[in-house]
């Protein structure tokens, strides 16, 4: 390869590497009240996809204050067994404190920071970017529905064999505590959104 074209491919990388830093910055920065209503919109996407509210199962997102670790949990599910419930009307109840920001924010604006910073016509990242946006709350969503699958055991909701009680505490351990896939799956929808079949076969023309 020429000095040129290397020139030409370093600086397109250096410029998209100094974009994705900026945007991703400001996205993430502690702007005032931001987290607050960013909390306050998880929980509402969480009650409009799983709220649940019937003589066997109450199910609902709500507000929390309460730390765990170095993580500000701002969110707690509440999975209830009503068919359980004793006399009293108690039945046995499991909640769950998340942080919306780590499960929610983080790769809905690390997504968006790979789109935007993309040497992509303005039309292209529009489009990308609402793609983009459907698919990683898609993820979002999957992540929660592995929490809830997986919680919903310990009030004796569902009942799941030793296999399966293995694979679901395998997803939540990766999708929620250890949060990896918040970083690596919105570089696949990066890549997907982004890198199309034109992009290739200007790529393979290229070689």
């Amino acid at each position: 390869m020429d000095s040129k074209p290397r020139q030409v491919i370093s600086r397109h990388i250096i410029g998209f590497a100094l974009r994705f830093a900026v945007v991703f910055g400001l996205l993430i920065a502690p702007w005032p009240g931001w987290n607050d209503w960013y909390a306050s919109c998880f929980r509402t996407l969480g009650n409009t996809a799983f709220a649940r509210n019937n003589p066997a199962c109450l199910l609902y997102f709500t507000a929390a204050r309460q730390t765990h670790d170095f993580a500000a949990l701002d969110t707690q599910i509440v999975i209830g067994n009503r068919s359980l419930a004793g006399p009293d009307g108690r039945g046995p109840v499991t909640r769950q404190g998340l942080d919306s920001r780590s499960i929610g924010w983080i790769p809905t604006a690390l997504t968006l920071a790979l789109i935007l910073a993309s040497p992509i016509s303005w039309k292209r990242r529009f489009l990308a970017s609402l793609y983009g946006l459907i698919l990683v709350h898609a993820f979002i969503l999957f992540s929660l529905a592995v929490l809830i699958w997986n919680e919903s055991t310990t009030v004796s909701l569902i009942t799941l064999p030793p296999f399966w009680k293995t694979v679901a505490d395998g997803l939540e351990y990766t999708l929620i505590v250890q949060l990896g896939a918040s970083f690596s799956v919105p570089v696949l929808i990066w890549i997907l959104v982004v890198f199309g079949r034109a992009d290739t076969a200007a790529f393979r023309s290229k070689k």
